[in-house]
């Protein structure tokens, strides 16, 4: 039998991250149509936010049905908790103030992400970089060419 998190903690976080896209949701009510198509920018993040909230609720309704024994998280989960959250805190930052592109940041943001997780081990380091900058300038150009969204950055 595997141990598993309080389902307080799984609860609690579910139920964060459904205010934070309902946020999303809000905020969005009032994006202006594209010029290009006729959806414009908002029905991306509204359907992301949707599926989010949707995929929360179930973990909500797994962590109330889950009746096996809870284990205490280990220390290290907690800090790589913090740090994730520190990390998206500081990005979100910096997208709203526009310091860089899109495509720069985000490369940026999946550096320090995933190398905080993996421990900034040197042997996985180059693969970590070559992932976040194909993430970062393939998603930029998806998002701008593909989808014609108009994203935060210079």
């Amino acid at each position: 039998m595997q141990d598993r998190v309080d389902p307080r903690v799984e609860i609690g976080v579910a139920l964060m991250v459904i205010v934070i896209a309902a946020i999303a949701l809000f905020e969005t009510r009032d994006i202006p149509p594209g010029s290009f198509e006729p959806l414009g920018s908002a029905p991306v993040p509204q359907a992301t936010a949707a599926l989010i909230i949707v995929m929360a609720v179930g973990l909500i309704v797994r962590a109330c049905l889950d009746r096996r024994p809870v284990a205490r998280p280990p220390r290290e989960g907690l800090l790589d908790a913090g740090a994730v959250l520190l990390l998206t805190l500081l990005y979100v930052s910096a997208m709203h103030y526009r310091l860089t592109t899109f495509a720069v940041m985000t490369t940026i943001y999946l550096v320090l992400l995933i190398g905080t997780l993996i421990r900034f081990k040197p042997r996985s380091m180059p693969f970590v970089l070559a992932l976040a900058a194909v993430v970062g300038f393939g998603s930029q150009y998806i998002f701008t060419r593909v989808f014609v969204v108009d994203l935060p950055g210079l």
